[in-house]
């Protein structure tokens, strides 16, 4: 079934070589992957999201997805494949294997990780059943046989918006401290990966005033902080934020984040370590309420309609860039964190999870982001640099421990993640 775009238009305009706008999640699992149980689990899987079974197609100056007969490819590798492609028959979406470890690769533009967590449920739900030859429970799992609802297929941002209201507090914008200013940027991204135990680290959030995501950014803001103390900038952690609440559109399959830009100010500097932590917290609380986000909905729209006047691909694809350009010099970190994956029975049987993101690029993001995940009583951190030396994270392990968040450090590896082909 075709389907014209709205909201994934910004994504593929902002979609470059340098930065393919795409993630990968690596999950280790406890025993070796079947590659013929995997691929008899993803055919039922995808029988249940016909909206990831497409492919793009550029139709003059319109770009449109349209229904990819060919099956979701299945590839035993654990190399960078391209979505969009021959290798992939144009699917977005690809799952590949190695030894013990799945890969799962998405075009952003197709997605976001709100989106892809039911699917890995689903998927997971059909492989390891298959696998062990056990019933596993399907409460909160969509299989194959249910009926889409409208609600998963229906763009939340193409409605029309309430009359924009007087935000009480507006993003920052101004610019913020640059990891390029101190550091020489790379091409290449090392990541560290660590594991923190959740039950120890929700007691610690819970007693400081905070939540995940906000105590991990406030770690990392004193983290930058502590090393370049004398910067005329502050540091500002951007947290992704899902818009699908405010939007009231739970289901909504498409790529639908924001953000809360949070700057370490030099007057919070002096305040007890639970203070900063409430400070950082109320500024989420602002800037992530309902009329916050569909204001920033708003301007996607604006941007929408600005794209709708334009005549080529180039002019739109020079409008998204330059757009996002100029939004990264008002940070200098990103934190992303889906949220609790709750994939239910089969979590015992995943020892790992990471998830790695293209847009950590200096190119147009910002080359420092934490990428977190939690499940089977564990938070995975992802913490992804795109610039040489350790400072920064071995700076961040001393906050941990300065804290007394227990924590290991899994690997530190090169990330791989797919690279995107555009049809135009």
């Amino acid at each position: 079934m075709s389907r014209t775009l709205y909201s994934e238009l910004r994504t593929i305009y902002e979609t470059t070589e340098a930065d393919p706008h795409t993630f990968r999640i690596t999950i280790k699992l406890k025993d070796l992957v079947d590659g013929g149980i995997l691929r008899a689990a993803v055919d039922k899987t995808m029988e249940r999201y016909p909206y990831f079974r497409v492919r793009m197609i550029a139709d003059g100056d319109e770009i449109r997805f349209g229904e990819n007969p060919a099956p979701v490819p299945v590839l035993n590798t654990h190399e960078r494949i391209t979505l969009g492609s021959g290798q992939t028959e144009g699917h977005l979406l690809a799952f590949c294997y190695s030894w013990n470890r799945l890969y799962i690769d998405v075009f952003h533009g197709l997605t976001d990780g709100g989106g892809i967590y039911p699917l890995i449920r689903t998927l997971f739900f059909y492989y390891l059943s298959d696998l062990y030859g056990k019933e596993f429970s399907a409460e909160g799992i969509r299989l194959s046989g249910d009926s889409v609802a409208p609600a998963e297929w229906e763009d939340p941002a193409e409605r029309p918006l309430p009359e924009r209201r007087r935000i009480a507090v507006p993003k920052w914008n101004k610019p913020a401290f640059q990891m390029a200013d101190v550091v020489p940027l790379t091409d290449d991204c090392a990541v560290y990966n660590l594991r923190i135990p959740e039950e120890e680290f929700m007691r610690f959030n819970i007693s400081n005033d905070g939540s995940p995501a906000t105590i991990v950014a406030l770690l990392l803001a004193r983290t930058i902080d502590a090393l370049y103390p004398d910067a005329d900038r502050p540091p500002v952690i951007a947290i992704c934020v899902n818009q699908r609440k405010a939007l009231h559109a739970p289901l909504a399959h498409q790529s639908l984040v924001g953000d809360v830009r949070l700057p370490y100010q030099r007057r919070m500097r002096d305040l007890p370590f639970s203070a900063q932590a409430t400070c950082f917290r109320g500024m989420v609380t602002l800037q992530s309420d309902e009329d916050m986000v569909q204001n920033e909905i708003g301007d996607y729209q604006d941007l929408m309609f600005r794209l709708a006047g334009m005549k080529t691909h180039g002019e739109r694809r020079k409008c998204c860039v330059e757009r996002m350009e100029t939004i990264s010099r008002s940070l200098t970190a990103t934190v992303s964190y889906v949220g609790k994956a709750n994939f239910g029975d089969v979590e015992p049987f995943i020892q790992e999870f990471e998830v790695l993101p293209s847009t950590a690029l200096p190119s147009t993001h910002v080359p420092l982001t934490v990428e977190m995940s939690a499940l089977h009583g564990y938070f995975f951190l992802n913490f992804m640099q795109y610039f040489k030396g350790e400072d920064i994270f071995m700076t961040f392990i001393r906050q941990l421990r300065e804290n007394g968040i227990d924590y290991d450090v899994l690997n530190v590896a090169e990330a791989r993640w797919p690279m995107m082909e555009l049809p135009f």
